[in-house]
């Protein structure tokens, strides 16, 4: 397969360069809007980065790809095989793919579901494992800022929520032309307050500050000028059962439209686990994945879903504000699995 990334000033342009030296073949592995890092290049014209591919030797891969909807379904089946047959190794000496992707620190029955039938990573085992962690973490999910007013955002001290509150402040008005006002609810910390002003004052939006639920609700009605509210809050430890209470109260009754829960590609795996099921009371929220250039092993980050069940959205991978933000996307995870091994 020939891969190649094409930069232009627009999409149609780049479509263009594509056609011209790869044919109507051509397939489109990825596009987005890329623009120079750092503050300063919040004011230079954006260019799009599209990365094409075309098959030298196409093969026909198996259609069959693991879906959420078959998660539960698979999950009793595979409990039904004996413990030990997909964790051996073969006659011949060499591991079985999941035995490879259990050391790699994916949970075992997710390794199962995702290594079941793929005797080698070749090509065609690469092609059908790739497919699966995609179809498994399914297509990212961002913010919606058509239908979301108000955003919430939780998670562990420690993980980056004020600096990933910041790039997609920076997205929305940028690339989306939105309104948009930040609230913070992080009064423990007073860096954090501080950080979050001056991104505001470099994007020019306001910043209000409140320290409970009561001083939340009195900014409504200023919420009505803005096309999206983003509301950062205090780190809370899953072990702190005060703090823990007092976010389940502010989750409760700040009634906002959608709810990001921050975790760190850092964090192992069982505590991941812990924090997951500690801030179950959130309901319906999106996963974000932060600090992903401070490690080199993504199994949390499929284990985190598997644990939770729920879509991510984001991944961050640095501190630059706007540019080290990306919508979640499966290839970066196979990339680290392949790469791994």
């Amino acid at each position: 397969m020939k891969i190649k990334k094409y930069i232009a000033d627009d999409f149609q342009e780049a479509l263009k360069m594509i056609k011209a030296e790869m044919g109507s073949n051509a397939v489109i592995l990825h596009q987005h809007r890329i623009r120079e890092r750092g503050i300063k290049g919040l004011f230079k014209k954006s260019k799009v980065e599209v990365v094409a591919a075309v098959e030298d030797n196409p093969y026909n891969f198996p259609k069959e790809v693991i879906t959420k909807s078959d998660i539960n379904e698979l999950k009793n089946l595979i409990k039904t095989i004996a413990t030990n047959k997909s964790s051996e190794i073969s006659e011949n000496g060499v591991k079985s793919i999941t035995l490879k992707l259990v050391e790699y620190g994916i949970e075992k029955e997710l390794s199962q579901l995702l290594g079941e039938g793929i005797d080698k990573l070749d090509d065609v085992g690469k092609e059908v494992l790739k497919k699966r962690i995609k179809a498994f973490l399914g297509a990212p999910q961002p913010l919606d800022s058509e239908r979301s007013k108000k955003v919430l955002f939780i998670g562990p001290t420690g993980v980056g929520k004020t600096t990933t509150v910041a790039k997609i402040a920076s997205h929305l008005i940028l690339n989306e032309g939105k309104k948009v006002m930040l609230v913070t609810a992080d009064v423990f910390r007073i860096a954090a307050v501080d950080q979050l002003k001056s991104y505001g004052d470099i994007l020019g939006v306001p910043v209000k500050v409140v320290g409970n639920i009561f001083e939340f609700h009195k900014l409504q009605p200023e919420f009505e000028d803005y096309d999206v509210v983003l509301i950062d809050t205090a780190g809370r430890s899953h072990k702190d059962e005060k703090r823990i209470n007092e976010l389940k109260t502010f989750v409760k009754y700040a009634e906002c439209d959608e709810i990001f829960l921050c975790l760190s590609a850092t964090t192992r795996s069982q505590d991941l686990k812990e924090v997951i099921n500690r801030y179950d009371f959130a309901g319906n929220y999106k996963l974000i994945f932060t600090k992903l250039d401070e490690t080199d092993n993504y199994s949390s980050i499929l284990n985190a879903v598997y644990y939770s069940g729920r879509p991510i959205s984001y991944f961050t991978n640095g501190q630059i504000v706007p540019d080290d933000l990306m919508l979640a996307d499966g290839e970066i995870i196979f990339s680290n699995i392949v790469k791994g091994n």
